[in-house]
């Protein structure tokens, strides 16, 4: 017979260790095995998440973006018509009587202190044109050629063109051509922004903007393309152009004054130089903006109408 004593110290001491090791050796397993099919989860939801931004509209946009490689190529824009085109602009307007800062000013809607930051870098250009030599003048041209010859490569790149055949002299001509036609494009704005008055608060002129710019690069792009895109696809890119070129003249017109202002009381010169070097890069941006939209809409325009017409000539085969 057991005595009382030892079999109530015997089980005591007993259950504390069998019983209450068992539960805290299973517990973090289990939980650790719960947590895995959760992170899995996640993990597989943000795959699919990535996946689907990559094949959807916006990734699809910005993978044509950077097929273009569109920051590389606005800066070579930018400083090229900063370089070359500033000066042959600047030319032409002494040489029909303008200052071509004073339609810089007009263009950008800059306000009377950022006029004077814009008119003390750029003179009115009477000397230039005074010794100017047909040396002088045929290396101002030439350069200016450069500014459509990289617009011509930035559409055949969006449109899956090849590069235009004909010679040299046919290529110069057409070059001209939208020279000529740019320097019309801008006299245009210049004169709508004198008659309306300052970009600043009026809403017409951005209106009236918008539809010229629109017009204006409809054409840019099927000339530069040498008709090979039909007017009716072209469409939607200019007016995706000038959504983009409109927004930018809003822009400069509420902020763009006080950048001008700021970087010349900082830096001098350079900081008004550096301002619109960022404005030329922000215009070419919203060139291959509209144009790879353009191409995108009327993809997925054009889808349906084909996917129709191929059910069409299956059904008269079957027939």
């Amino acid at each position: 017979m057991v005595p009382d004593g030892q079999s109530g110290d015997s089980a005591p001491a007993e259950q504390p260790q069998g019983g209450a090791s068992p539960p805290s050796d299973t517990s973090a397993p289990s939980a650790q095995a719960s947590n895995r099919p959760k992170v899995r989860i996640v993990l597989d939801k943000g795959t699919a998440t990535v996946g689907r931004i990559k094949t959807g509209s916006a990734g699809t946009f910005y993978s044509r973006l950077s097929a273009v490689d569109f920051m590389n190529s606005a800066f070579v824009f930018a400083v090229l018509f900063m370089i070359s085109f500033f000066p042959f602009l600047a030319v032409l307007e002494a040489a029909a009587g303008r200052n071509v800062g004073q339609t810089i000013i007009i263009r950008l809607g800059l306000n009377d202190q950022a006029a004077k930051a814009v008119g003390r870098l750029i003179s009115s250009g009477h000397q230039t044109v005074a010794g100017l030599t047909v040396l002088g003048a045929a290396f101002l041209v030439l350069f200016a050629l450069g500014i459509p010859a990289i617009l011509q490569t930035w559409y055949q790149r969006v449109y899956d063109q090849p590069a235009p055949h004909g010679g040299a002299v046919k290529q110069i001509v057409y070059r001209l051509l939208w020279i000529a036609a740019l320097l019309a494009y801008d006299s245009l704005l210049v004169l709508v922004g004198r008659q309306v008055g300052p970009a600043g608060g009026h809403v017409l002129i951005f209106a009236c903007e918008f539809a010229i710019t629109v017009l204006f690069w409809w054409w840019t792009v099927h000339f530069l393309l040498l008709g090979s895109i039909g007017w009716r696809a072209l469409f939607p890119a200019a007016v995706a152009t000038g959504f983009c070129l409109t927004g930018l003249g809003v822009f400069s017109a509420l902020l763009l004054s006080g950048s001008i202002i700021s970087g010349e009381k900082t830096y001098g010169p350079i900081g008004v130089v550096t301002v619109l070097l960022s404005y030329l890069i922000g215009y070419a941006v919203c060139l291959h903006l509209g144009a790879v939209f353009g191409r995108m809409w009327s993809e997925r325009r054009e889808s349906p109408d084909s996917a129709r017409s191929d059910r069409e000539t299956n059904a008269t085969v079957a027939k």
